[in-house]
């Protein structure tokens, strides 16, 4: 009987599967044709929730084999394309034939294929940092700049400072001094370099490489509601660094750059999915640079890592981890501070008999640098239109070594060198962050409502120390040219005391912010930020004093209107938003301690934001005007003495546009003018324009094409550069020094396939004399050129 019942059941499994086996003879076969009928290749065919699928051929035909019967959901889908969903049913044995027709034509597609993945790829059509929720560009009345990684690529960009000069109104003012990877700049009249990361405090000091950059976004105006205090932004915005993410596909790509001035750069980008559910994803990009100096010395070089993680723990639950960590080293600081008193007659560059070429620095004058950052996201679906974000940031910058910096004696006749023996420092960060965000609503109102708390501490330690360490002969140093070396440094140092300090920072905040639809064409915003700020002073270790203690707390709001006459097409937007800074005590000449309150901004803003031709033709226009209060002067009344009644006046109108009129050919532009002056300041420069504000007027442009069919697809030229207007970096009653105006052009050459990418450009074009600083004159690099080989691989579900 039991031989029987066996028997029964093998019988039974050996039909159950055959009848398996038969299920999964069905077939999925097809074309996919562009809008005018022609094939289109490289298309994904998938079965939605499924790992099946495959891609058309050269032909548009594809095929997948092996489906079981079922009712599914076919989508055909490219990065970029509008995607196409059709639910199907699969029978036994079945060979289903079906046709596709996309609404792209053939050279829109074409550049979708080659140009990675967007029409109008120089624009970003919405954000969910700006404003901490997701908006698109038209509903947000704040105004940003996104440069993304498709220009980045097409300028064959390789610092940080490259891509700020695609942002309307934004200049680098001073270098290498470790405030952002940028450096700083200007932008809307004052001066900052502060750097967020995927919309968290992180990065502000050290170096730091492009190479895992998704896009840059430029958040303009004070933003203390959502950012903080202008430790993290100033009051002419801040930089947001959008970093790339993992994707669920193989994709690989490995290049060499070659330049001028002994550039050689090696870079790398992997992404793969870890596992078969493809829940667990991997990134890691990086690159090894080096880059010299059009003077007789300077130089960097560096190694960069960034790796990073995605775990899809479940429909609810996601996890992103990833990390930096750059090495190197480099004679990059450079500064000349000149006597511009007006008895000396030098007000220009171009009045001092000097040699720029000549850095009076020898290359092992060179600082040396680790920084290491890391960063986890945790992501929670709490249900009902609710979501959990927790964020935790830690950044660290070492470093050591030794730099100088110039300064012309009164009449500029003698030069004076001022170094510094650095034999330790350390910057670092600690963020921990958490938002919760809600969308719903209260009758027919929407909301999309967000509630955060954010710790933030900060921690700086040194032990250095300077000396001016010789005087020399401006025009012909002679021999004592090279004296000023590492060696004699320390031997001069050797027997004066370094200084050994240390600070630690904490900031405490709550913040809140409702998106509130009031009709599906007028939208209203409104934050506020309660923010309390402790400074535990500064320890010096050779003494044991410890100076500088102080708490301060600050409310910052920021409210903004939308209305959007046509929508999703125009927005016309307003919006009031204030930004501070903190401000420490002051002991005055009598030994009596003066409490001060945090320094104001306040701006009132209103413009034009379009979105046209299906997002081939976006562009911001608007006008500002930002005025800053308590800030602390001299009083006029007690000399020595110090008063919190000075002002500050920045307004200014700023215009951008990205243009796709046609397949293949995509420009970017932008114009921007900014008049400030101080309205209440000390008496030497009351009234005048601020030396760290700098150009009045900023114009930015680049124009690619690239060939979209034909012999000469994926083959493209661009061109474009920067003007600015002269920039005065130091100014009062009785001095003036201006930079005079400029404009450098640059053009690039490239051939782009799915497998390799080969580039040349050429910067300064027209071999500008050109300079940039804030109160120095740090000459910038000639005519150059860059020349780079790409390998790509992957790109494959």
């Amino acid at each position: 009987m039991k031989r029987k019942l066996l028997n029964v059941l093998l019988l039974w499994f050996a039909f159950s599967s055959l009848d398996s086996y038969a299920q999964q003879n069905g077939t999925i076969k097809g074309k996919v044709l562009t809008s005018e009928g022609r094939p289109a290749q490289n298309i994904s065919v998938q079965l939605q929730g499924k790992k099946i699928g495959t891609s058309t051929d050269n032909k548009g035909e594809f095929t997948i084999g092996k489906v079981k019967p079922g009712d599914y959901i076919l989508k055909i889908s490219a990065i970029g394309l509008n995607p196409i969903q059709k639910m199907i049913n699969i029978h036994d044995g079945q060979q289903l034939e079906l046709n596709f027709t996309l609404s792209e034509n053939y050279a829109e597609l074409q550049e979708v294929i080659i140009g990675g993945g967007k029409v109008n790829k120089f624009s970003r059509a919405s954000s969910n940092t700006v404003a901490k929720v997701q908006l698109k560009d038209l509903e947000n009345p704040q105004v940003y700049t996104s440069v993304s990684k498709e220009l980045i690529q097409d300028q064959m960009i390789v610092t940080y400072s490259d891509v700020l000069k695609n942002v309307p109104g934004v200049i680098l003012q001073l270098q290498n001094n470790g405030n952002g990877p940028g450096g700083t700049v200007a932008m809307r009249g004052f001066s900052g370099g502060s750097y967020l990361r995927n919309g968290v405090p992180g990065m502000t000091v050290g170096y730091l490489d492009p190479v895992n950059l998704e896009s840059l976004e430029a958040i303009k105006g004070p933003s203390g509601a959502l950012f903080g205090s202008s430790s993290l932004t100033s009051f002419g915005g801040l930089f947001n660094r959008i970093t790339k993410k993992p994707m669920d596909i193989f994709e690989a790509s490995a290049g060499y750059s070659a330049g001028s001035f002994g550039l050689s750069r090696i870079t790398f980008d992997v992404n793969a999915p870890l596992n078969n559910d493809k829940n667990l994803l991997f990134r890691i990009s990086g690159a090894k640079h080096y880059e010299g100096s059009f003077q007789d010395a300077g130089f960097q070089s560096y190694v960069f890592v960034a790796p990073s993680l995605t775990y899809k723990v479940n429909d609810r639950l996601s996890i992103f981890l990833d990390g930096e960590y750059m090495k190197g080293k480099n004679n990059g600081f450079y500064r000349l501070f000149v006597d511009a008193s007006n008895a000396t007659g030098v007000h220009t560059p171009a009045d001092l008999n000097f040699d720029f070429k000549r850095r009076f620095v020898g290359d092992d004058m060179e600082s040396n640098v680790t920084t290491g950052n890391f960063y986890a996201q945790a992501d929670y679906e709490l249900g009902r239109g609710w979501k959990s974000q927790t964020n935790f940031s830690y950044s660290s910058t070492d470093g050591d070594g030794a730099s100088a910096y110039l300064s012309m004696a009164a009449g500029n006749k003698l030069l004076t060198r001022n170094a510094t023996l650095s034999l330790y420092s350390k910057n670092a960060m600690t963020d921990l962050q958490q938002n919760f965000t809600g969308n719903f609503k209260i009758g027919d109102i929407g909301n999309k409502l967000l509630i955060g708390l954010d710790y933030l501490h900060n921690e700086a330690r040194s032990n250095s120390a300077s000396v001016a360490f010789d005087q020399i002969d401006a025009v012909n140093p002679g021999a004592n040219y090279g004296k000023l070396n590492k060696p004699a440094l320390i031997d001069r140092l050797s027997n004066s005391p370094f200084t050994r300090t240390s600070n630690f920072q904490n900031t405490y905040s709550v913040y809140t912010q409702d998106v509130i639809d009031l009709t599906n064409q007028l939208s209203a915003l409104a934050s506020i930020r309660l923010d309390r700020f402790e400074n535990n002073g500064t320890f010096n270790l050779n003494t044991g004093v410890n100076n500088g203690q102080y708490k301060q707390t600050s409310f910052s709001p920021k409210f903004g209107l939308v209305y959007q006459p046509i929508k999703d097409k125009l927005s016309v937007f307003a919006n009031y938003m204030n930004g501070f800074q903190n401000v420490a005590p002051v002991t005055q000449p009598d030994q009596s301690i003066s409490n001060f309150k945090a320094r104001q901004a306040n701006q009132t803003e209103g413009g034009l934001k379009l979105n046209l031709l299906d997002g081939k033709l976006t562009s911001t226009l608007s006008y500002y005007y930002i005025k800053v209060n308590n800030t602390v002067r001299q009083d006029p009344d007690r000399p020595g003495f110090s008063i919190q009644n000075g002002n500050q006046l920045s307004k200014g109108f700023e215009a951008e546009a990205a243009f796709n009129p046609i397949p293949g050919f995509n420009l970017v532009a932008g114009y921007a003018y900014n008049d400030s002056k101080y309205l209440q300041a000390s008496a030497n420069v009351d009234g005048l324009r601020p030396e760290s504000a700098g150009p009045r007027t900023m114009i930015n442009a680049w124009a690619s094409y690239r060939f979209t069919e034909g012999q000469l697809q994926g083959f493209g030229l661009g061109f474009g550069g920067n003007y600015a207007s002269k920039n005065i970096t130091a100014i009062t009653t009785t001095s003036l020094f201006t930079l005079p105006a400029y404009t450098a052009l640059n053009a690039s050459a490239f051939y782009d396939q799915p497998r390799f990418r080969v580039g040349l450009k050429a910067n300064n074009l027209t071999n500008e004399k050109y300079y940039i600083g804030w109160g120095t004159t740090i000459p910038q690099m000639p005519a150059n050129f860059i020349a780079e080989f790409t390998l790509k691989l992957g790109g494959v579900k």
